[in-house]
């Protein structure tokens, strides 16, 4: 597409729904009056022996400076005319444009392409017509008793072992552990851990070893470093331990009774702390099953259209999934080469979840502008009003803190969110 409102022509080719290649001329008349102040200035901030200062003859500073100029003058005129094209064909690039295939004369037209990505275009030529199953969302009394188990492990004391006793799992044991040479002799100072046993807090050997001695019992052990321990150089070797044993103890569990309900928070009774985990739980059930609802039908809308998301955008989330955008700070530490390989293998792990993420959030964008169904400043007050209720707080200072911290904009995605996919369900089927 050429534009009638400058000197450039300019060509626009999409080679993929995010890629844009331009084809950007720029007349020679331009690259001659450019290059000649380009050339001025530099004659003017020149001194050379037997000539007064901006005094210099055209053909010396040619002879000179004349690949400088041409350098500068190509720098100059590239950037200008990339902005230029840009503002005239209403493209927004979201990452920094790949200059090449440049073609400079200074008699003559400038030639060069730029290569960039912009935010995927594409057509939501489907939105209707699916089905998805919403699964139960039943909770059973054992998920409850689970986690009142839980709250009692929480508040559980740790209490010495029976003298001579040796630990178990599910006990704890204060060790200390000291490497051995083949003398049998200690080659570095020992270390001290406390370790739940069958929680895997050790290497099995290490734990197994444990389990044999009692209170004030030591011992040589002979350990091997597993397939998956995380010093990748000691994985499957074997190390002469000593490991001693200084205290032992186990966890006694408070009983499940009022006294309990009552100190875990606002309850009168066990009953009343069960039927407040159940109604938690059951509000956990319905947000799984909606989530699962949401998910199907997001699914079905992408494979009904199909597009990419841009590389650069498929960059920048895997950097924000991997915190790998702030490690790269100027005050960063520098990474080990196992570090970047590490980085590098857990962001191609992540590389297919960041593009579903990236498809999903795009999909929900489009439906809301395309269904005007962006969150109201109305709605986002009324949260903030909700929240600051819930919270005792006034909701100038609910919207204080969320602003500072960012999260005002989160809370305008959510109702944005909720908004479509309403709409969605609307538009199809939920069993």
């Amino acid at each position: 597409m050429a534009s009638n409102t400058t000197d450039l022509k300019i060509a626009v080719e999409e080679v993929a729904s995010w890629g844009r290649r331009l084809s950007i001329t720029v007349p020679a008349e331009r690259v001659q009056r450019t290059r000649g102040r380009v050339a001025d200035r530099v004659a003017k901030g020149m001194r050379l022996p037997g000539f007064r200062k901006g005094k210099l003859p055209t053909q010396v500073i040619e002879k000179r400076f004349g690949s400088e100029i041409d350098q500068e003058t190509i720098d100059r005129l590239v950037q200008e005319a990339y902005r230029e094209a840009l503002e005239t064909e209403g493209i927004t690039p979201i990452n920094q444009g790949r200059v090449g295939d440049v073609q400079y004369d200074k008699d003559s037209d400038l030639v060069f392409r730029v290569e960039l990505e912009v935010r995927p275009e594409f057509e939501l030529a489907r939105l209707n017509g699916f089905t998805a199953s919403r699964p139960p969302a039943d909770v059973g009394e054992e998920e409850v008793d689970s986690v009142l188990e839980r709250l009692r492990d929480e508040r559980g004391e740790w209490v010495p072992l029976e003298e001579g006793a040796r630990p178990d799992n599910g006990d704890q044991a204060l060790v200390k552990i000291t490497a051995l040479g083949e003398d049998d002799e200690a080659n570095e100072e020992p270390r001290t851990y406390r370790i739940v046993l069958g929680e895997d807090q050790a290497i099995a050997d290490v734990e197994a070893a444990i389990l044999t001695l009692a209170e004030g019992e030591s011992g040589d052990f002979t350990v091997s470093f597993p397939d998956d321990f995380p010093d990748e150089e000691r994985r499957g070797q074997q190390q002469k331990l000593h490991i001693g044993v200084s205290e032992t103890r186990k966890k006694v569990l408070p009983e499940l009774n009022d006294e309990l309900a009552q100190g875990i928070g606002d309850f009168e009774s066990v009953e009343k702390l069960r039927e407040r985990i159940l109604k938690d739980l059951e509000d956990e059930a319905q947000d799984r099953a909606e989530a699962n609802v949401r998910n199907q039908l997001v699914e079905q809308i992408l494979a009904a259209n199909s597009f990419d998301p841009a590389p650069s955008m498929i960059e920048t989330y895997l950097d924000y999934m991997t915190g790998d955008g702030q490690a790269r700070g100027e005050d960063a530490p520098e990474r080990t080469p196992q570090e970047e390989q590490r980085l590098a293998q857990l962001r191609e792990g992540l590389r297919p979840q960041a593009e579903s993420g990236l498809k999903r959030m795009l999909v929900l964008e489009k439906i809301a502008e395309r269904e005007g169904l962006r969150a109201s400043q109305d709605e986002i007050d009324e949260r903030v009003e909700e929240i600051a209720t819930r919270n005792d707080r006034s909701a100038s200072e609910v919207w204080i803190q969320l602003e500072k911290s960012g999260q005002l904009e989160v809370l305008e995605r959510e109702i944005t969110e909720e908004k479509v996919f309403e709409f969605l369900k609307s538009q199809n089927t939920v069993a």
